[in-house]
């Protein structure tokens, strides 16, 4: 087998190691902002200051664990070493963010959540880096990695929607306010976070021997270490992807954590009423997932990325704009709020089908698009920098999706949303949230969207770079 194939085990279980991310970021998606702003109370400008600063400390560690596990050297291999230790810590640190409750003030519930977030971002970082560079390790060949990648992308659907669907069927039931319900996500969610996550390291300790080992020693001084990083980074393609990035980690610091928001207040639905719109989205996404690889031997992956990316920016906010249309204009564009299982209910269920399965295929090739920026680098400085090349645009990222957070949050006041306005107050917030979020959700993507198309490797450039690196022998 050429060395730059993976086995079909090897893939397996790198894609298990996908599940427990996808828990935790579960929650930390629309619940955590929602549980914290209107079940405890916390004002919502204090819990996006707290989610913020959690995310500028998790991107300051993601680039250092990124290049100190490019270098380090133990039986273990680079990766293992910081996946093993943060499984434990991570699983913990879950479950605590949502039972332990020391405060009940303002400034008692901010501190809280700043303490358990930025504890779980960091006993995360060690896990999912090494883990993200692992995958460019494990296979080198260009359409494979996107059949990793999509494989990475099934399981990770798995855990995500199953959770969603558990929580929502299940744990929340007739209501987002259901405090219980969350102690039961804590308890679940903690124990599938710490399995999977172990199961995914011990899955994949028979690789360690044919994984990259560091050519070279790292720099001892902090002048050469950082003059490595920059030398390293100042690729054209990698950069491309890097500033696409933060645009798009402004939209989504400002966009995440309000479904749970537009439900209740935009579209008058229970939790158990759309539970089921992550499992059909499970469906679409495992489907794509099986299908991201032949797609990417017949299709170039940019193209096809760009071509799937113009497409969630259409679809994306349409509902938004058609209900919005009806409420200033008079216009009978959708079904009104209703029952579930009514006209309206299949019409979003449909639309969320539809948005998933374009977003999955689009990340999956971007995962694989990035991966194919180790060997280009790698051809050209003579260094393997997988850690750094997948941690180094979280810093960045990590900061500017925590200012978009803060803008939530500032937005979110704006239109007179908190957990003491009454139910016809949020009504009428909801709807002038909803007008900002359809602006936002063209704008931002677009421009993310032109960096995108600026990324120039092609499977003819990635299979010379494999044969001067002498990976097809």
């Amino acid at each position: 087998m050429s060395k730059s194939i993976a086995s079909t085990s090897s893939l397996i279980f790198y894609g298990i190691g996908n599940l427990s991310p996808a828990i935790k970021s579960n929650f930390l998606g629309a619940p955590i902002f929602y549980y914290y702003n209107n079940v405890l109370g916390l004002d919502a400008l204090l819990v996006s200051l707290a989610l913020a600063i959690a995310l500028i400390i998790d991107g300051i560690t993601d680039p250092l664990i990124g290049y100190f596990s490019d270098y380090t050297k133990s039986r273990l291999g680079r990766r293992h070493p910081y996946i093993f230790a943060s499984i434990l810590p991570g699983a913990l640190f879950y479950f605590l963010l949502i039972t332990w409750q020391f405060a009940s003030s303002q400034i008692g519930l901010f501190f809280q959540l700043l303490l358990l977030i930025t504890l779980l971002r960091v006993s995360w970082t060690l896990y999912q880096i090494p883990r993200e560079a692992l995958g460019a390790e494990i296979s080198k060949d260009y359409h494979q990695r996107t059949q990793l990648h999509g494989i990475s992308s099934f399981f990770g659907w798995i855990g995500g929607a199953g959770i969603f669907y558990v929580t929502q069927k299940y744990f929340l039931k007739d209501s987002y306010d259901n405090f219980e319900g969350y102690q039961q996500l804590a308890v679940w969610g903690s124990g599938l976070i710490f399995v999977t996550g172990l199961l995914f390291a011990l899955g994949t300790l028979k690789d360690i021997p044919k994984l990259e080992q560091p050519k070279t020693d790292r720099p001892k001084s902090i002048r050469g270490i950082w003059s490595e990083i920059k030398a390293t980074l100042n690729h054209k393609s990698w950069l491309m992807l890097f500033f696409s990035g933060v645009v798009f980690a402004v939209f989504v610091g400002l966009t995440s954590g309000l479904g749970f928001y537009f439900n209740s207040f935009f579209w008058d639905w229970k939790p158990s009423d759309v539970a089921i719109f992550a499992i059909v989205d499970l469906m679409a996404a495992m489907s794509i997932s099986a299908l991201a690889g032949p797609l990417a031997k017949r299709f170039d992956k940019k193209n096809l990325a760009v071509t799937l990316f113009i497409m969630s920016i259409v679809i994306g906010p349409v509902l938004l704009m058609l209900r919005l249309s009806d409420l200033n204009f008079g216009t009978n564009l959708l079904p009104p709020n209703g029952e579930q299982y009514g006209t309206l209910w299949w019409v979003m269920l449909v639309h969320s089908l539809i948005a998933a399965s374009v977003a999955v295929l689009a990340w999956i090739l971007v995962g694989s698009m990035t991966a194919d920026v180790v060997e280009d680098s790698q051809t050209k400085t003579g260094r393997r920098a997988e850690g750094l090349f997948f941690a180094g645009p979280n810093l960045i990222q990590k900061s500017v999706s925590g200012i978009g957070l803060m803008i939530k949050g500032i937005l979110l006041s704006i239109v007179g949303f908190s957990a003491s306005a009454s139910q016809a107050e949020k009504i009428v917030a909801i709807e002038q949230l909803a007008i900002a979020i359809v602006l936002i959700s063209i704008v931002l993507p677009s421009l993310a969207l032109y960096l995108f198309s600026k990324y120039e490797i092609t499977r003819n450039l990635h299979d010379d770079n494999l044969k001067s690196l002498r990976y097809t022998e």
